[in-house]
């Protein structure tokens, strides 16, 4: 959830259970629903580029919802389909912009923070910091801390010719 203020420095948005994120998303004038699933190298990243947008945009609530068990993607049919949400193993990370509890827009795959806020722009307008191009430092140490599960899960793909 976000709880940056305009001068905080980024910090990761840490994944919760689904139920929490949809909760905290859910009477907002605007949020962004992020979802994942673990071991999932794109979906551990995310929690520091959901930083990042956090941070520039205070105003956006931020929540990210981590799909880690078989209730929780049974629950997805009663907490996300009626917001205009679909999402399945396939397809995360996944985003959503909602308003007032409703997705008015869905963006797939993670950051970085730049790009995620070029998709929000347009929706959003300006974020009231400017994010540069690239991955941030931020997010640059989540790229480093998860380098060995993201190499294991291309020498999977690789082997199995995926």
């Amino acid at each position: 959830m976000n709880e940056t203020t305009e001068t905080a420095a980024p910090r990761p948005i840490d994944p919760v259970p689904l139920v929490d994120a949809v909760a905290a998303v859910d009477a907002a004038p605007h949020a962004l629903l992020a979802l994942g699933i673990p071991m999932c190298g794109a979906c551990e990243v995310l929690p520091a580029s959901l930083g990042e947008i956090a941070a520039a945009r205070p105003e956006l609530v931020v929540a990210y919802g981590l799909l880690s068990s078989p209730a929780e993607w049974e629950a997805r049919a009663d907490l996300l389909w009626p917001r205009g949400i679909r999402v399945a193993r396939a397809s995360v990370p996944a985003m959503a912009l909602l308003a007032n509890g409703t997705a008015v827009d869905r963006r797939y795959g993670g950051g970085p923070a730049s790009a995620i806020d070029e998709w929000l722009t347009p929706l959003l307008g300006p974020a009231r910091t400017q994010l540069g191009p690239g991955p941030t430092p931020l997010e640059q140490e989540a790229l480093e801390s998860t380098a060995q599960l993201r190499s294991k899960q291309s020498l999977t793909k690789a082997t199995l010719g995926d």
